[in-house]
């Protein structure tokens, strides 16, 4: 019979929602032994999967003042699409920082974060020209529903 470490176990789950530009939006968060699973959904289901991690040579390398940022490497597991467009690029902005920010709130935390989204984020139409006005609106919305997805998950901390 296996042996395991009781102090793993129970895995420790929170989780918080909140309605976010008009959408139910869902984060719940497993800390692991070996890894940090975040869920975040506005669509009930799970959606592209990315696993980050802090590069921990440059932590290592004690370079870092307390107000640096953590290197982070970033994988698509599933649900990449395309890596031009916005969504794979704001899913690797909130990958990224999430890893940093729990980096940040506890220094000792080493394990790498899969984190799963499925946010509802609106692709630019490439064939309508959109003026500037709606441009800092997207950009005004994207930004709201990152600072509200990011408070969510500080919610839920487990690191």
């Amino acid at each position: 019979m296996d042996k395991h470490d009781d102090t793993i176990f129970p895995i420790i789950n929170k989780q918080a929602a909140r309605t976010i530009q008009g959408r139910h939006t869902e984060v719940l968060v497993s800390s692991f032994a070996d890894k940090i699973l975040i869920l975040i959904s506005q669509y009930g289901k799970a959606g592209s999967l990315i696993h980050t991690a802090i590069d921990q040579q440059s932590i290592a390398a004690n370079t870092m003042s307390p107000t640096d940022l953590a290197t982070t490497t970033s994988s698509f597991l599933l649900g990449s699409g395309s890596s031009s467009s916005k969504k794979t690029q704001l899913y690797r902005v909130y990958a990224s920082h999430i890893s940093q920010m729990i980096n940040h709130q506890n220094p000792e935390e080493s394990r790498p974060v899969v984190l799963s989204l499925a946010l509802s984020i609106q692709e630019p139409d490439v064939d309508q020209n959109i003026d500037k006005k709606q441009e800092q609106d997207q950009r005004k919305q994207d930004r709201d529903l990152f600072e509200n997805v990011i408070e969510l998950v500080n919610e839920c901390c487990v690191w």
